[in-house]
């Protein structure tokens, strides 16, 4: 698939744009990650000021600049002409085999905490601080942590990792509170998820356990907490 993409277009297709994008409003996806098409518009075009529709009506426009996930959307949803031409051109043809149009069809959504097994999985932690007085550090080391977080104790970042080495790792939204891969059909923040700007302490089996139980990681998956400071502190869960 095509990954991040400008469309050009001229005066005219611009403006047929930004009304259809206008009308749209607010977009909400399938888990809940909300949108605006026009803001997408305004990224390379200072719609909004009179002198900008002043230019000369044969010079080209950038659109907009588009990740998969978006482009998806479009597909499914955006009646332009030009705009789907252009994604024919990225993708292929929709009436060819090999059409990534026709994965953008195809694909559904799935809504993990709907699914039989969420709340089911269970948990093994196949790594946990155990030399001698780790948790005597763990209960009162107090160190200068290196990011803005709510506890100045040790600093955990946490990774989730496929099981097999070749499916994709997950990665972390802030905006929805879940892990998705990285190159799915569907937004990811990559913000990254330190356990110290969400948590007042460090973590514990049990706090730890407290909140993989409401994201929903598949099995097989492995989760890190690394410790980015210290060796021997590092802890990895399995979900199973």
């Amino acid at each position: 698939m095509a990954g991040i993409d400008k469309t050009y277009v001229n005066r005219a297709e611009l403006k047929e744009a930004v009304d259809w994008a206008n009308k749209v409003g607010v977009v909400t996806l399938e888990n809940g990650y909300t949108f605006r098409p026009i803001n997408w518009i305004r990224g390379y075009n200072d719609i909004d000021e009179p002198d900008f529709w002043t230019r000369e009506e044969d010079e080209f426009y950038i659109l907009w600049n588009t990740p998969t996930w978006l482009d998806r959307w479009l597909w499914l949803n955006c009646p332009l002409s030009f705009v789907r031409d252009r994604l024919r051109e990225q993708y292929g043809d929709e009436n060819d085999e090999d059409s990534g149009l026709k994965d953008f069809e195809n694909w559904k959504y799935e809504d993990t905490k709907k699914r039989p097994d969420f709340g089911k999985q269970k948990y093994t932690f196949l790594k946990f601080p155990r030399w001698h007085g780790a948790k005597w550090f763990m209960n009162n080391a107090r160190r200068k942590n290196p990011y803005p977080g709510k506890c100045k104790q040790l600093t955990y970042e946490i990774e989730i990792t496929s099981p097999d080495g070749w499916t994709e790792d997950l990665d972390y939204d802030e905006k929805t509170d879940a892990w998705y891969k990285t190159m799915g059909m569907l937004p990811c923040g990559y913000d990254g998820y330190i356990w110290q700007n969400y948590h007042k302490r460090i973590p514990s089996k049990k706090s730890i356990i407290r909140e993989l139980r409401h994201w929903y990681i598949p099995r097989g998956y492995i989760v890190k907490l690394v410790n980015i400071r210290y060796k021997g502190m590092d802890i990895e869960i399995l979900v199973k």
